[in-house]
């Protein structure tokens, strides 16, 4: 306010896809893009198919047949997971591993793939980064400049990095040129982030992969250096195979399997989501999983690469571009003092300047504060990059995501954040948990309900949707973007400025077409498109239309491979080893495994390695330190001989259970959990009669537990249970047992016996509807005990508490770097730090330890057994017929 336009700045954009953990964070380490992922029907093209922490059988099925299809073509299938999951069933094997320690297992396999030379070294010297030379003195990599006087830059600019990719001068200068050890001339050899590939060939240089030599700076000291391949070798002797199976109590002969089928079947593609991306290490494991197969060169053909799955909605299909026009950003970030209000405007012809600023929702997840840590070795420290550094919140406002319900910690957020700020409204189609605290709630119309046209894309198929709604509303709502359209012309009426109107124009006129038009116009995978042609069917189906890749099924890094055109990362190649300053500082610039800050019985976050070229920062903050953030942020390396005598202090106090936070296939995220269906399906516990009057609604949300380990604690199959995580901070700080918000906040929930989850792991399907005062209040007023709030009508999943009463927000230092180089999401152009939904805060559910111990008997209004573990049919409650039946010995065969 009072400033021109050259200077007026907006509000905030929040996260979405890093908020809710679908991001592979460590994606944009490895290559430079913010997500690895293929059209689903490229899966057919692979020959072995690894799915780690994932489980597409259940959580994707109408995608699954893909993997049927690999069986058909003779193709193999490997499951990585802790349970015995319905796509390990799917599975020619099945690799059961501790939790968070899939990393491991992949250094293992790499260490194997390089001692028994079962790597391409071909494909390694044009496209990865171990040949690159690094210095053993800074462990930065060697650059040009360092040792070849008065060394000019050489001149990319008519090359790919510049022409299409989108570098800068001032870029270019940052990340400089590199070095290898040429063997042909045995000497150091500079080369250019566009040398990759054919381009390598070219300029005849053959790099080394192994060796140790000796070079001398421009300012004459002599230092040593490696290629990372070599330094590589040193690295992986902390994953002996006998190390590897202690770490990850895989099966020896299985891990050792696994190496060997990566080296010898070809495509290979590893597929993974939330399953590893919910800890708070799934950066390095994301990166473990490029190793193999950047050694075996399996990166960049169809069938091949390590993908995520999660989050469906991808803007980075609207990709904008010098040529075609800004793309997505030309849709969010229009200059509102320019707007045009020519609905025949090509996308080029847009004036578009950004002047709301993205922030991350975890940082409102994390007090609404920056992560801030006082060391005892350097006082007060930041460790939030200045291209990700918060502003304090006063207004919330949130479409189509139920943040409130959905937010790690949330009953923290309830009691100590969420009263400093000022309003907060919601935009939704249910009554939700979010809604239940909001301010001003307002109601949207379904997709069947649309009256003008929307549009969306996936990362799951090569298609592009514009639809409406075939039905009246039934309710009072609206589209979505009536209600924005809507709101903004208010404030225009009430502020007396047209700009506001005129910003939304086409939308308050009921033409968004307009804007849909610009976005196809301006897309680099769109342009040629209109929305009359699409609408008219001109491509198939009215309303569809196949995305403009280059390959189909659309594959990531094929331009890559197949025409030598450098990765998006600062040595244009793909990256085993990062040199960012922060990176070195934090002990990661190897990939390298490490136990969780929480979910471990260990020394929590050690560094497990013995590495003389890892060499992190412990700021001083001792083994003992107990507070979230002192774990968060503390790096200590020790070697795993010594790391398997420590002791996590959750784990001394009985905190020894995992509880891993799947999805359930009932339910989008936390959309229709209470549906009552829905509601009934997604648990063992429902009823429509609900003849137990404890129960919350027609069904309840449930922990799965090893049925041993349940019986050990005393508790049987369908008991009420309480579940508690570290009581310093869960459920919120500072709460005492005669605090009435406690209870409310507490979870007590069903125990389900599940033989399929091994013993110390629990599972709780994440996104169920939160207990809250009002639930609460009426499951212990109302005549039927239902938790259906007076006044609003929500209802809970829950008698108490809720799934995020065990969890945290996590601000991982890894994800705030403000020196990490990589793609733009939405446009051909390079960032450094912080891209929402790109380089930021990924939330992790998982990183949690709990406690469980009975509540109530699961037995009708409380009394003895739950009535179907007396039937004897039942997960660890078997009778002798059954037993009988599981072995197998129900049918005899005799010989004739």
């Amino acid at each position: 306010r009072g400033v021109g336009p050259d200077k007026a700045l907006g509000g905030r954009n929040w996260s979405n896809y890093t908020w809710h953990g679908d991001q592979a964070p460590g994606h944009p380490f490895v290559h430079g893009l913010q997500t690895s992922d293929v059209d689903m029907n490229d899966i057919r093209f692979s020959k072995l198919v690894i799915q780690t922490g994932k489980n597409l059988i259940e959580n994707k099925m109408p995608e699954a047949h893909w993997l049927t299809e690999v069986m058909e073509r003779g193709g193999k299938l490997v499951v990585i997971t802790p349970e015995y999951s319905p796509s390990s069933q799917k599975a020619d094997y099945w690799i059961p591993i501790r939790c968070n320690t899939d990393t491991a297992l992949f250094l293992g396999i790499t260490k194997i793939l390089m001692d028994e030379k079962l790597y391409d070294a071909d494909y390694v010297k044009k496209f990865t980064d171990f040949p690159m030379l690094v210095r053993t003195d800074t462990l930065k990599r060697l650059q040009a400049k360092d040792i070849f006087p008065n060394y000019q830059l050489e001149d990319i600019s008519q090359g790919v990095s510049y022409k299409i990719h989108g570098l800068h001068d001032d870029q270019r200068e940052i990340i400089g040129d590199f070095v290898v050890w040429d063997t042909k001339t045995n000497g150091p050899k500079a080369i250019t982030r566009d040398d990759v590939g054919d381009k390598l060939v070219a300029k005849d240089i053959d790099p080394a992969l192994d060796g140790i030599f000796k070079v001398k700076t421009v300012d004459g000291k002599e230092i040593e250096v490696m290629p990372l391949f070599e330094m590589y070798k040193i690295h992986l002797k902390d994953y002996d195979i006998d190390t590897v199976v202690e770490i990850t109590n895989s099966p020896k002969e299985l891990i050792e399997r696994l190496a060997h089928d990566i080296a010898t079947i070809k495509p290979v593609a590893i597929h993974y989501g939330e399953g590893i991306n919910h800890w708070f290490h799934a950066t390095l494991f994301n990166r473990s999983t490029y190793l193999p197969l950047m050694l075996t060169g399996n990166i960049g053909y169809k069938g091949s690469g390590s993908h995520t799955w999660s989050g469906n909605y991808k803007a980075a299909n609207f990709q904008g571009s010098k040529w075609s026009g800004p793309g997505f950003y030309g849709w969010v970030a229009e200059d509102v003092f320019n707007p045009n209000l020519d609905p025949n405007a090509p996308a080029m012809d847009l004036k578009v300047k950004g002047r709301a600023y993205d922030e991350e929702v975890a940082y409102w997840n994390h007090n609404d504060r920056p992560l801030i840590v006082n060391t005892p070795k350097y006082g007060r420290k930041c460790f939030t990059g200045k291209t990700h550094m918060p502003t304090p919140t006063k207004i919330m406002w949130f479409t189509n995501v139920n943040l409130v319900n959905n937010a790690k910690h949330v009953y923290q957020m309830l009691r100590n954040v969420n009263p400093n700020i000022e309003q907060i409204m919601s935009t939704d189609i249910e009554m939700t948990g979010s809604i239940e605290y909001a301010d001003f709630a307002f109601p949207a119309n379904s997709w069947v309900e649309f009256e003008t046209h929307e549009i969306t894309s996936s990362c799951s198929n090569p298609f592009v949707q514009i639809w409406k709604g075939g039905i009246r509303p039934v309710n009072d709502t609206k589209d979505d973007v009536a209600i924005l359209a809507g709101m903004a012309a208010k404030l225009g009426e009430l502020l007396r400025d047209m700009r506001f109107r005129d910003f939304w124009k086409f939308a308050l006129e009921g033409r968004p077409e307009v804007y849909i038009q610009r976005l196809l116009d301006g897309s680099t995978t769109f342009k040629g498109y209109t929305f009359d042609d699409i609408m008219n069917g001109k491509y198939g189906e009215p309303g569809v239309a196949l995305l403009l890749y280059r390959t189909y099924p659309r594959h990531p890094f094929w331009e890559q491979v197949h025409e030598s055109i450098p990765f998006y990362t600062p040595t244009g190649r793909l990256q085993a080893y990062n040199d960012e300053p922060e990176i070195i500082e934090y002990g990661e610039n190897f990939i390298v495994h490490r136990e969780g800050p929480e979910a471990t019985p260990y020394l929590p976050n050690v560094i497990v390695s013995t590495n003389p070229h890892i060499r992190p920062d412990d700021y001083g903050i001792p083994e003992n330190a107990e507070h979230w953030d002192e774990r968060t942020v503390r790096n200590i390396k020790k070697s795993w001989s010594d790391t398997k005598q420590t002791k996590n202090f959750l784990w001394e106090k009985g905190y020894k259970f995992y509880c891993v936070t799947p999805k359930s296939r009932h339910t989008v995220h936390s959309q229709w959990a209470v549906t009552d269906w829905n509601f009934i399906w997604n648990n063992n516990f429902g009823d429509p009669y609900r003849m137990d009057k404890r129960m919350p609604g027609v069904g309840e949300h449930q922990v799965n537990i090893n049925p041993q380990a349940a019986k050990d604690l005393g508790i049987n199959d369908g008991d009420y249970v309480y579940v508690d995580a570290n009581p310093a901070d869960r459920p919120y700080e500072g709460w005492k047992p005669s605090d009435p918000f406690y209870k409310v906040s507490r979870l007590m929930l069903r125990a389900k016996y599940n033989s399929s989850y091994p013993y110390g792991v629990t599972m709780m399907k994440h996104s169920a509807w939160i207990s809250t005062e009002k639930s609460v209040k009426a499951h212990e007023t109302r005549p039927d005990g239902r938790a259906l709030s007076a006044g609003t009508g929500y209802q809970s999943s829950f008698r108490y508490g809720s799934q995020q009463s065990i969890t945290r927000d996590w601000s991982m230092p890894m994800h705030q770097l403000d020196s990490l180089f990589h793609k733009s999401k939405t446009s051909m152009k390079f960032v450094f730090g912080y891209e929402a939904d790109n380089h930021g805060i990924n939330t992790v559910p998982k990183e949690t330890l709990v406690k469980i111990t009975k509540a109530e008997d699961g037995g009708m209004g409380g009394k003895g057994l739950w009535d179907p573990a007396k039937t004897g049919y039942t997960t660890g409650n078997e009778n002798d017929f059954m037993k009988k039946y599981l072995n197998g010995e129900l049918i005899k065969i005799e010989k004739a």
